[in-house]
């Protein structure tokens, strides 16, 4: 779960990165004595950061006083994971309006953009300041990226076939918790195009088929009428998998975790739908926004007028 977010600017020096998620470590100050006093701390403590909710994200707390007899003079900050430097800045003038000291509080999902961080790492942020009398103090807090593995669990979803008149909602997307749509000009699937994910349909070598929009030799075929018309049909990817249906039901029930399938490997052997559907049977599938997750059927149909039932895990 990679967000892509903005810059953040300290003392007048900017750089940028990307982060999942992070555990944090206390931060540490090193004072030479007679430099400046900095202080870097995270306000909420809990030791994670998790960019995919930015309604409770740690804020770094900064407080830089300078020594007596003395001002600010310049700063730098410094941002490294592990043990390489990813942004390093030259010594900038202070603002002459924060030469007596300052405090600022800064989200840290400002602080990273533009950097993909592998699990494990260690990412950190150092603010160095100089006074007037050439004395420095630096101040650091770092965080560990961590893999927050929790799923999003479907109830079971009834997608009718294209001759089905009594079950409307043909296609499926992951937004809006699990969304059906319907077909046809007053439909739904026309105007919410970028949310759908997968197309059900029932063909004469196919059979049951859950397919991406943008399948040319099945979904486009059966609904070409209908997808053609759409401003966006989404290239979700399927492979099949070594999982059963219990496999399946351990996690949905068990585990609640990715683990099993997050590592599923889509740059080959996938294809862009599954075909001849059976009950139990369990595909792994990317959408086009890189959710990755499974699909198990708990229902099929015996001709184009029937239905399938499914249940979806994905990565939350």
């Amino acid at each position: 779960m990679k967000k892509t977010i903005k810059t953040l600017i300290i003392a007048a020096f900017a750089t940028t990165l990307v982060v999942s998620s992070c555990k944090k470590d206390e931060g540490t100050t090193t004072d030479t004595g007679t430099g400046p006093t900095i202080s870097l701390t995270d306000d909420l403590g809990t030791g994670t950061l998790d960019t995919t909710n930015f309604f409770a994200i740690p804020i770094i707390k900064i407080n830089v006083n300078p020594a007596a007899g003395t001002s600010l003079d310049s700063s730098k900050v410094e941002l490294k994971v592990g043990s390489t430097i990813v942004g390093f800045g030259s010594y900038d003038i202070v603002d002459s309006s924060r030469r007596g000291g300052f405090i600022d509080s800064i989200p840290v999902s400002l602080i990273v953009s533009g950097l993909t961080l592998p699990i494990n790492s260690t990412f950190t942020l150092t603010a160095t300041f100089k006074d007037t009398k050439g004395k420095t103090t630096s101040a650091s807090i770092s965080y560990t990226i961590v893999h927050d593995n929790k799923v999003m669990v479907s109830n079971e979803i009834e997608l009718g076939a294209q001759n089905n008149t009594n079950i409307e909602y043909k296609f499926l997307g992951l937004a809006d918790n699990f969304k059906t749509y319907t077909p046809g000009s007053t439909g739904t699937a026309r105007f919410n195009s970028d949310k759908i994910d997968f197309v059900y349909y029932y063909g004469t070598v196919d059979e049951n088929a859950f397919a991406a929009p943008f399948n040319a030799n099945g979904a486009k075929v059966i609904w070409g009428t209908e997808i053609n018309t759409w401003s966006r049909q989404n290239n979700t990817k399927f492979k099949t998998t070594t999982l059963t249906a219990a496999d399946f039901d351990n996690i949905k029930n068990g585990t609640k975790v990715e683990d099993a399938f997050i590592n599923t490997d889509f740059t080959s052997g996938s294809t862009d739908k599954v075909t001849n559907l059976s009950v139990g049977s369990v595909y792994a599938f990317k959408t086009a926004m890189g959710v990755v997750g499974l699909a198990k059927f708990t229902a099929i149909s015996a001709s184009a007028t029937g239905s399938t039932k499914v249940v979806i895990i994905c990565q939350n």
